[in-house]
């Protein structure tokens, strides 16, 4: 070992991290200035912080993409909360998949409003009991999750999707016991268990399964427990001071929820762009069909479409659609209007930027 080179290449490691803190001193004191400025504008701007991060992961091609934006993000969040400290309202409690949306969305710079359901959690955001919301919209395993959208449906018309944002979810099996022989039954999510669902029948085939409200409940729910087990977050594992005695149970390895944030006010435009909305047609042959042509008509390409029952008119539905594109797009406001005509409603729930 070369003690005289590495001692010169620490010094200058120190010389650089003493101008990175020096910088980030400066970027929160300008964000304070933006603060100004911005006056009663929200202090999130999705396509904007997009914009930043992909800059700045473009600008460090030696290292690796993913790492550099989850550092830019928390660099953006620590400056956004220099200028107002925004609090999220999530499906708690801490330590579930929600709350890592949340983190993935907003940085660590936040507050947060864990909720007992997703209807608290729109509620929430209706009241301003929060700034924003998180709320898993669909998962790559499990499809559409149906929770979220009728809690949606139901909500303050005026809430709107600010982004969405995808996270890898990883499951693990946890419990305070120490060997997986000793678990007899097993707690969480009905989503997070239906993922895993291959697993457990392999590894775990006699133990109950229960359902909990979500991973984070699970996860608190077997701390201390005999013979009880969670399928969590590691994150959740660590907060309840469990051991994981199996890492990534999911059936397919490549898991992926994206989340919606909600909030009132209409985002700018980003670099890819989604609109969703909801809408319901006339019981009668063909109205669906005339409803949705308008989309193919112009071009637009639909990525998600899911129907649920019409409270009120037994075997009626209204459905959720999303297309790629924003409002503000000619071809999109175009589709949008003529459906408007040929609905017997429609509500735009978002047009926004994936992050």
């Amino acid at each position: 070992m070369d003690v005289e080179w590495l001692r010169q290449c620490r010094e200058r490691i120190d010389e650089i991290d003493g101008s990175i803190a020096a910088l980030l001193s400066q970027r929160a004191d300008v964000a304070r200035e933006v603060g100004k400025a911005k006056g009663d504008a929200p202090v999130y701007d999705p396509a904007r912080e997009g914009e930043v991060i992909a800059r700045a992961a473009e600008a460090c091609p030696g290292v690796e993409r993913g790492a550099v934006e989850r550092i830019y993000r928390e660099i953006i969040s620590v400056c956004r909360g220099v200028q107002h400290r925004p609090k999220i309202a999530f499906l708690g409690p801490e330590g579930s998949f929600s709350h890592e949306g949340a983190l993935a969305a907003f940085g660590g710079a936040i507050d947060l409003l864990p909720c007992l359901s997703f209807v608290d959690v729109f509620t929430a955001v209706g009241k301003r009991s929060a700034d924003w919301g998180v709320v898993p919209a669909e998962n790559s395993l499990e499809g559409t999750v149906l929770p979220t959208m009728d809690a949606f449906s139901s909500s303050d018309k005026n809430i709107c999707i600010q982004s969405e944002v995808s996270i890898v979810i990883d499951h693990n099996l946890a419990s305070s016991e120490k060997n997986l022989d000793a678990i007899r039954e097993i707690s969480s999510h009905p989503q997070a268990l239906g993922q895993c669902r291959e697993w457990l029948r392999t590894n775990l085939p006699s133990a109950a399964q229960i359902p909990a409200g979500s991973t984070s409940a699970a996860a608190a729910s077997v701390a201390g427990a005999l013979g009880r087990a969670a399928v969590c977050s590691a994150l959740a594992a660590r907060n309840n001071g469990l051991n994981i005695l199996a890492e990534k149970i999911q059936d397919r390895g490549r898991n992926t929820t994206r989340f919606w944030t909600v909030g009132f006010g209409t985002p700018r435009k980003g670099e890819r762009n989604k609109t969703s909305f909801l809408f319901n047609v006339e019981h009668r042959p063909g109205s669906l069909f005339r409803a949705m042509e308008p989309l193919y008509l112009n071009g637009l390409n639909l990525t998600h479409i899911q129907s649920r029952p019409l409270s009120g008119s037994p075997f009626e539905y209204y459905f959720f659609i999303d297309v790629e594109g924003h409002v503000d797009e000619p071809h999109v406001r175009k589709a949008l209007d003529i459906m408007r005509e040929r609905t017997a409603f429609l509500r735009l729930l978002g047009s926004y930027p994936c992050l």
